[in-house]
Formats: C-alpha cells, structure tokens, sequence
C-alpha cells in the first residue's frame, strides 16, 4: 500500500511556524527548530521493510507552503494518510481531514496523536477521520493494521488490532480498546536515516552545539517514571519499554561512521539510569565513539544519576543533560508530582558541572496555585544556579495543560481553564486562573531569559574558558549566537499578549 507520514505546515497570524513532531508541547516560531519525529520514523521504516511505499511527508522541514504540501500529497494519490494531532492544532486537523477527504475519497486518513488517543471520539465527530489509533506505540500498531487493510476489504467490520476506533458509518463507530504493548521495543526497527531525510532536522535544533546532529532512535518508549502531572508520559494508555544497549551502540556508531553525525541526543522521557547509563557509557568508550569528535545528550531526572556514572559519562564524551526543574518550591514539585527533592537538585549539578557536561533546565511558570512567592523564589534560584555556573542553559515556558494529561483535567474540574478554544492552547498566552496577575508571570518568563546577556553570566562562561575544554570554547564563541537569537524569539512568543493580561 502507499501510506503518508504527513506533518502540513501550520502559520499563525504572526508568521509563524506549529511545531507538531517530537515536541513535548506545541509551540510557533518564527525561526523554526525542525525535530525528527522518532516513533514515527521507526513506524515508516517499518512498513517500508515489510514492502509497502512511505512518503515521508513533513511539509515544515521541507520547507513547503501550505498549498504546495497539499498538492504533493494528491498527486501522490496515498491509500493511506496518517496525521500526528495535539491539542493546539486539532481545529486546524479536522479541516485538513476533511479537505482531504473531498479531494481523496479513496484515501483512508488514520489520526494519531496524544490529544485524539484520549479524545477519539471527539476527533470522529469533528472531522471525518477514519480510524483514531489511541496508542502512541504507532509503529507497532501500524505494521500490522496496514497489512490488515490491504488484505481485507470488510477490515472496518473485522480488524481484530488493539488500540483503534474505526468508522463504520456517518454515526457509527467501532472501538476495539486499549493498546497493550506485550512485545519488546527492540522489535521496531531502527530508523532509516535516508528515507526520512534526517538531514533536513540536523541543523536548526538548539539543543546541538555541533552540526549536523540527530536525534537517536529512543532507548526509552514513554518514561520510566510516567507520574509527572503536567506530562504526556502519564496514564494508562502508555507502558514503559527498553531498548538493549548494545543495539543502541550499533546505531551510535553507525550514525558517527557512516553519516557523520557530530551530536547524538536522545530524546526518551528519560534515558538509562544506573547500570545501564554506566554500561552504555562503557560501551561508547569500549568502541572508541568518545575519540570521533561526537557530543552526547539526553534527558533525565534529579536523583537518577550518581557522581560515578555522571563521571564516566563524561568520560564517554555526554555533554547536553535536560533537566526539569520546573520550580523551585516543594508544594509545586509535590502538586506535579515530580518524584525529586530540592535538596538533592546541588549535588547532581554540582558534579554535572565538574565533569563537563552542559545541565540544561526547563522551568515553567504559571500554575493555577503560583503564588508571587513561589514566582520569586523560583526566579531567585534559576538566577543562582546559572550565575554560579552549576547550569549551562535554560527553557522556560507557560504551564498549558494539553492532551487532557492529568493537569489539564485538574484545571478543568476545578474550573481554572479560562477558555476551551484548542486554537489558545499554543503556549503563547496564560489559559487558567492564577492567583496573581498574569503580567507577573511574563515578567519572569524575561528575568530569567534575560540571564543569557547579564555580566555575572557572561563572566562564567569566559571563566570556562580557562578549564580548556573544546566545548566551553564551542560554547561561548559559537553556541552563543544561535542561543541569542533563540532566547529573543522565546521571549516574544511567550511574553507577547503580556498587554492583555488577566487572572
């Protein structure tokens, strides 16, 4: 069959771009940061292996208009369409769904998605989707639904698969429940680089010092932790997968030799902590990886790595660490649901920063509880911890519940949410009703970015420069000019309706 991994572009009034793929959390940019959809990849060189035809559709990283993207996938005439959807972008998806559908009746269009996995129902009566897969497991879902489809003509009334809702008629549909993964990670493949033009992603992405990097096929399906409240990696409907090391190792090393990749991050919820951070470390340095000039990055929590494997990491040649940090109050952390204690938030910092590695935090500010205390309190601490040197870079963002995570139903039983409008969900604006004006909440979004241009900042990074690490020098005279302009675009998109603030 000829099945479309399609991602339209999507312009706001600002000329900006929807960033859909790979993102935690939808934002628009007007300097885009192209991220390579991970699952997604594994699940077009699935059916690509199995024998069917992949149009690798991503009309944002390959730059198309809006109208270009659409003409392609007519021509291209897919029996198949599959759509990744998010809260902020779903009224623009049911559209497209159904322009589609006017112009390729034949087609059948699968969304996917973590707002229309928890909300299918919703997606089948707004839009004329075919199938809604309530798994983000979509690789293994697809692989065996499209073989299904092709074989079958009555599939709708007798697909036997996990995981979907199928549309039987105008009013009708057929769920047949959730996705239970029983099958290991390792059985999906790892990604071809050349059918997803991985090239396209390899530059403008901030998370990478040098060039061209890639994100690596995940070691981690969803979080081993999964509990944090504000999170996609939370609920029922997501399991906890591991990849083996020394697959992940063949593909490290295939990426550096063969395609020459100078940064690697990987973008599990959470990486390998304990012996299998240590062993994939050793397993780097083993085969020499840590001596071809490749940088290493990840995410992980406070508390799951201790000094030893923080040492050896660094020895392999990891740099990029992110952090969520969050906020800098118990109450917070606890009504999140974070799992860590701010007392230990030093000690793992403490030793990142003396081995090299680069921390990168993500806070966010503007909780339905946040009170200017804990505002203050979490700016003071962000402020410290960079000027001191024990973090690199930050990430700061408004809380918007999304994809009905636990948060967003919080908000919404205790009647926080200041609109129901998808289209204000972009993480442009405050949504929910906070105990102080919403302008306090802008003004230390711009505090704490201002900290990449303060002399105490600058300072500790011309300071590094004396530790003679390549990277501290990449830092500062390279990085930094790409972080410059990143930080000035992150500050309108977040502070730009700072004038029509409410509470």
């Amino acid at each position: 069959m000829r099945v479309a991994i399609s991602y339209p572009p999507i312009v706001n009034a600002d000329g900006q771009k929807a960033m859909v793929s790979q993102n935690r959390n939808v934002q628009y940019f007007k300097k885009p940061t192209y991220l390579l959809p991970v699952t997604y990849a594994q699940a077009a060189t699935w059916l690509k292996q199995i024998g069917h035809d992949v149009y690798w559709d991503d009309g944002n990283a390959q730059l198309k208009s809006y109208d270009q993207w659409l003409s392609d996938l007519v021509s291209w005439a897919p029996d198949i369409i599959v759509l990744e959807s998010t809260t902020p972008v779903m009224k623009f998806y049911w559209r497209v769904v159904d322009q589609l559908k006017q112009l390729l009746p034949a087609s059948i269009v699968i969304m996917t998605g973590y707002h229309s996995m928890r909300k299918p129902e919703e997606t089948m009566g707004e839009s004329k989707t075919d199938i809604v897969l309530r798994s983000n497991h979509v690789d293994f879902v697809l692989s065996r639904l499209v073989p299904y489809i092709e074989s079958n003509k009555s599939w709708r009334l007798t697909c036997p698969y996990e995981g979907l809702v199928i549309r039987m008629g105008d009013n009708q549909l057929r769920s047949t429940g959730n996705f239970r993964q029983v099958e290991p990670l390792e059985k999906s493949p790892i990604i071809d680089r050349d059918l997803v033009d991985w090239k396209r992603y390899a530059f403008e992405n901030g998370n990478y010092l040098q060039t061209p990097g890639t994100y690596a096929t995940s070691v981690i399906r969803d979080c081993m932790f999964g509990k944090c409240t504000f999170c996609r990696y939370n609920g029922p409907d997501l399991t906890f997968s591991m990849m083996s090391i020394e697959r992940s190792l063949d593909e490290y090393e295939d990426l550096i030799i063969n395609h020459g990749v100078k940064e690697i991050f990987d973008d599990s919820g959470v990486w390998y902590r304990g012996v299998e951070a240590r062993k994939f470390a050793q397993g780097i340095i083993d085969r020499g990886l840590h001596k071809k000039g490749c940088y290493f990055g990840i995410n992980t929590r406070f508390e799951y790595l201790d000094e030893e494997t923080i040492k050896l990491m660094a020895k392999a040649n990891f740099r990029f660490v992110l952090l969520g940090y969050e906020a800098a109050d118990d109450e917070t952390l606890q009504r999140l649901n974070k799992g860590y204690q701010l007392q230990h938030v030093e000690s793992c910092l403490t030793w990142m920063s003396k081995y090299g590695l680069h921390p990168h935090l993500t806070i966010m500010v503007g909780y339905y509880w946040q009170t200017q205390e804990q505002l203050d309190k979490t700016v003071s601490e962000v402020r410290r911890l960079m000027f001191s040197g024990l973090a690199r870079t930050l990430q700061v963002t408004l809380c918007t519940p999304l994809d009905y995570t636990p948060y967003h139903q919080e908000c919404i039983d205790h009647s926080k949410l200041l609109t129901n409008d998808y289209d204000d969900f972009d993480m442009s604006k405050l949504i929910v009703k906070t105990p102080i004006p919403h302008d306090r909440y802008y003004e230390a979004v711009r505090q704490m970015y201002s900290i990449a241009f303060h002399p105490k900042f600058i300072a500790r990074q011309i300071a590094y420069l004396f530790t003679f690490r390549k990277r501290d020098w990449q830092f500062l005279f390279t990085y930094s000019v790409r972080a410059i302009r990143r930080v000035r675009q992150h500050v309108f998109n977040l502070t730009k309706n700072a004038s029509q603030s409410v509470y």
